[in-house]
């Protein structure tokens, strides 16, 4: 455990060190917090189990993306101190847990991001996964296609963490630690070699990444998925040639670009380049959906008095949206715009049937 100061404020972190045996992971975060735990957990030699009402440990894998996300981590953790009082320590890890601004419930401590790079995934199963809170139908994981569950089905080859670009709403680069990469070698191309339906995790992977683990999936003729390729990195020469040489040939199944916009005021205000995004929604889908390739983006909604980019329903092949959060906590706007956008329901309590005993 160590004291840590950020620009949301200071406090203790804990880090795997300080875990005992008998541990439980709760996620209701994304593919990279998802995917980095499941890297450790089939490194450690600590004790783990996938019944949560079995382990003296639990960890909720957090999301603070939005004050939605941040609202919904908050109610996990008190359906979990409901239901488990005085007998488990519990952490929230993820991205929340380096959110020193936001209160948690007493006794909750905060781990850092814990990973084991180059391990391969072999045992999903210590991990229990909380069906998305923004899904308003009954959750039917059928396909790996369906709304807030894509790429949940594939494996989550990880090759890299953090983020270096500085886009204005964003606060990766204090929640996820410094950027680094994870390039190609035996181990890795190895762990590509043994699994299918993959897709690339990194927070933001670079051209670079890119264009080295395509030529890994041209060279052993295997289809592979991209994840959060930003619209600057795309347009980048070797990166889109490669794109569309994987299109062409029938190795790219799924692609997913959050262009956050399609507002050339709004993406100027965020910080990000217009130009990547019209040659994406020009040039680039076209190309991808004549060849067959799923296409998947995130869009910021809601923004000062902007209009939404609607639109995009009608390119992309997957579209998930953000309500615009200016990153400050207050918990009571959070349960307004909860209702706001999700039609009113429950927060305590919500998942009462999370973990059956």
């Amino acid at each position: 455990m160590r004291h840590v100061t950020n620009i949301f404020g200071e406090g203790d972190l804990y880090d795997e060190s300080d875990l005992g045996d008998n541990i439980s992971c709760v996620c209701a975060a994304c593919m990279s917090i998802y995917s980095e735990y499941l890297s450790w957990a089939n490194h450690t030699i600590k004790t783990l189990t996938g019944d949560p009402s079995k382990s003296n440990e639990l960890i909720v894998l957090g999301c603070q993306v939005t004050d939605l996300a941040v609202l919904n981590d908050l109610t996990v953790l008190e359906g979990i101190i409901d239901r488990y009082p005085n007998n488990k320590k519990i952490y929230i890890g993820g991205c929340l847990g380096k959110r020193f601004d936001i209160p948690l419930p007493d006794g909750v401590l905060r781990l850092d991001n814990i990973r084991k790079d180059r391990q391969p995934i072999v045992d999903k199963s210590m991990v229990m996964y909380i069906p998305p809170f923004w899904i308003r139908s009954i959750f039917d994981p059928k396909t790996n296609r369906s709304q807030g569950y894509l790429f949940r089905d594939s494996y989550p080859l990880r090759i890299g963490a953090g983020c270096q670009n500085k886009c204005i709403y964003c606060t990766i680069r204090e929640t996820r630690g410094d950027f680094y990469e994870i390039h190609p070698d035996d181990e890795t191309v190895n762990e590509f070699s043994a699994n299918d339906n993959i897709v690339l995790i990194a927070d933001s992977p670079t051209a670079n990444q890119i264009f080295e683990w395509c030529h890994v999936a041209i060279d052993m003729n295997k289809k592979i998925s991209l994840r959060n390729v930003e619209p600057n990195v795309i347009c980048e020469n070797r990166c889109w040639n490669i794109i569309t040489d994987m299109a062409k040939k029938g190795l790219l199944d799924t692609i997913h670009i959050p262009i956050q916009s399609t507002n050339d005021e709004v993406l100027r205000d965020m910080g990000r380049g217009t130009m990547p995004v019209f040659d994406i929604l020009t040039f680039l889908i076209p190309s991808m959906k004549k060849a067959g390739v799923f296409t998947a983006t995130n869009i910021i909604i809601d923004y000062k008095n902007y209009p939404n980019s609607m639109d995009v329903y009608n390119i992309f092949d997957y579209v998930s949206y953000n309500p615009y959060w200016n990153n400050v906590w207050d918990i009571d706007k959070a349960k307004n715009r909860y209702n706001y956008y999700l039609g009113g329901r429950q927060f305590k309590n919500k998942y009462p049937k999370l973990i059956e005993e």
